[in-house]
């Protein structure tokens, strides 16, 4: 038979492609059997870490359990104590009240607070809305015969008001005008405040501009007159305004309608040298503001 040269070569071929794909498959054979290995150390310590991380995860609701349980029994302690723990701290103390939402009025629960503890209201107002607004900004003109702009005019002019004794008429004929609501005002000594108390609520997008149309500009005066600011809300309220208030150096209180608020206000109006943020909100450093 005779074997030409083609049948070796292909002969030839066929033998080094064998042990090529030999050499091809030893290969990934031991490649896959490191990388299993490789893979089974990883999964491995994945699972060791999870249980570890379960763990403490346990570990961790236990002693947040623990500390709620603490905190309801100092709540109720608190609650139970209001009026012994707030007595005579305000004694010589004389608060203003600006509440900046007229739909939720709380204010008295803050005005009772003070009272009680022998400390005065000089005033409790609400600072209403439509005091940005065109027509109501050329009515107050006209009425009082001053030129109101923006907002900002009337504010300044509220508390202007509120700076001098010779101006309680003018506080009234403002409440006339519908810009403000007087809740109390201390005919006497309602320009004598060292303190204002600033209330009030915001939710929604335009949150931070209705802030800055109102409050802040509220804050700003207040803080050009040397008054020493608390803004405080309620436990269930959104704490928006809370947060805006925060981020201009304000004390802010997120339970006032609970003890531990109250005597975390009564310290604060007391001792005047704090900037704090007490509660039990995200809002919050400290539960309680106490006397150091």
């Amino acid at each position: 038979m005779n074997i030409n040269m083609k049948y070796y070569i292909v002969t030839i071929c066929a033998i080094f492609i064998a042990l090529g794909v030999g050499i091809l498959v030893g290969f990934n054979l031991n490649y896959d059997q490191a990388l299993s290995k490789q893979q089974s150390e990883v999964l491995e310590s994945f699972n060791t870490e999870f249980e570890s991380l379960k763990d403490k995860n346990k570990n961790l609701h236990s002693q947040i359990e623990d500390l709620n349980g603490e905190l309801d029994t100092i709540k109720e302690f608190v609650d139970k104590n209001i009026d012994a723990l707030t007595q005579d701290v305000l004694t010589a103390k004389n608060t203003g009240i600006i509440l900046t939402s007229e739909n939720n009025d709380y204010s008295e629960i803050v005005e009772d607070l003070i009272k009680k503890a022998n400390g005065t209201v000089s005033f409790n107002i609400i600072v209403k809305d439509n005091i940005n607004k065109e027509d109501k900004l050329s009515e107050i003109s006209m009425s009082l015969n001053k030129t109101f702009e923006s907002s900002s005019d009337v504010i300044n002019y509220i508390v202007e008001c509120l700076n001098s004794a010779k101006n309680y008429d003018q506080l009234y004929a403002l409440e006339n005008l519908g810009v403000i609501k007087i809740n109390n005002l201390d005919e006497k000594k309602y320009q004598d405040y060292d303190s204002v108390v600033l209330l009030g609520e915001l939710t929604g997008k335009d949150a931070k501009i209705k802030f800055d149309q109102k409050e802040k500009i509220i804050l700003n005066k207040l803080k050009e007159n040397n008054k020493y600011l608390v803004a405080a809300n309620q436990s269930e309220s959104d704490n928006t305004i809370l947060k805006l208030y925060s981020e201009n150096n304000i004390s802010t209180i997120d339970n006032i309608n609970e003890g531990i608020g109250k005597v975390s206000l009564t310290n604060l109006l007391k001792n005047q040298n704090v900037v704090g943020h007490y509660g039990t909100s995200d809002v919050s450093t400290e539960i309680i503001a106490y006397e150091k």
